[in-house]
């Protein structure tokens, strides 16, 4: 019965600091582009949501290419609280473009991966779920050219999932916890062939503390976006593979 009581209490108090301890985004901030052997990273910019004025402007950081994506280390995209009534909460929005180098690429999915750990104390221990922390990745992904050539921009939504879980909290994660979040965004089978999409890409991380506790939680390395290739035929393959495809059937129907 206490659980759920701090459980309630835990949600209430996330709910409070949501509507009241998240002011206005900054001004989007630009970082330099980055152009990987297969794929170039355009107007990479991101606008940053904190609580309190401490918190950098820029949380993801100048992004590196690491083979074929981009790896980001933030050094400071954290969120703590500590003591009765503690909460903090930060956030940021990425923004960028992907297009492929070469004309015969096209961009099947993306995939995201990020990393980080939470850590929480309480004195006496064991504590209750009223300290505890919150993280979540979700956004949209917008389709604006395939072959080549623009189209009608296609919007496909995602939200990334969690392990161990998104809301870490006393008791059971007392101490270090190790955590990621995870999504592949699948768009071949939304529009086959697409050579250039806007990916926008909101992270935030919240913490909450009762008397004589302490949360946070911190986001240390952000592994993508990473593009999976697909091949787009070129017109003269296409050619021959239905005149091979022809002379197939013809055959069969001599037979």
């Amino acid at each position: 019965m206490r659980y759920l009581k701090s459980l309630s209490l835990s949600v209430a108090v996330l709910a409070a600091g949501l509507w009241l301890g998240a002011p206005a985004r900054a001004l989007p901030l630009t970082h330099t582009d980055v152009v990987t052997p297969s794929w170039s990273f355009t107007g990479i910019q991101e606008s940053t949501v904190a609580a309190t004025p401490a918190d950098p402007a820029l949380l993801f950081d100048q992004p590196l290419g690491a083979g074929d994506q981009l790896v980001f280390f933030p050094p400071a995209f954290s969120a703590q609280a500590s003591g009765a009534g503690g909460f903090d909460s930060t956030g940021s929005q990425l923004q960028l473009t992907i297009t492929p180098n070469s004309p015969t690429n096209a961009i099947a999915a993306v995939n995201i991966t990020e990393f980080g750990d939470a850590v929480m104390t309480d004195f006496p221990p064991p504590g209750t779920a009223a300290t505890g922390t919150y993280a979540n990745m979700a956004g949209f992904l917008t389709v604006l050219e395939a072959n080549g050539l623009p189209i009608t921009p296609v919007v496909i939504g995602w939200t990334g999932t969690f392990t161990p879980t998104n809301m870490l909290s006393l008791p059971g994660n007392f101490g270090t916890t190790l955590w990621n979040g995870t999504v592949s965004i699948d768009v071949a089978s939304q529009v086959p062939n697409a050579t250039k999409v806007v990916l926008s890409y909101d992270n935030d991380l919240y913490a909450y503390s009762e008397a004589g506790s302490s949360a946070k939680i911190q986001k240390k390395v952000v592994d993508g976006p990473a593009v999976v290739i697909t091949v787009i035929p070129e017109p003269g393959t296409i050619g021959m593979l239905a005149i091979g495809l022809a002379g197939l059937g013809f055959g069969v129907r001599r037979n």
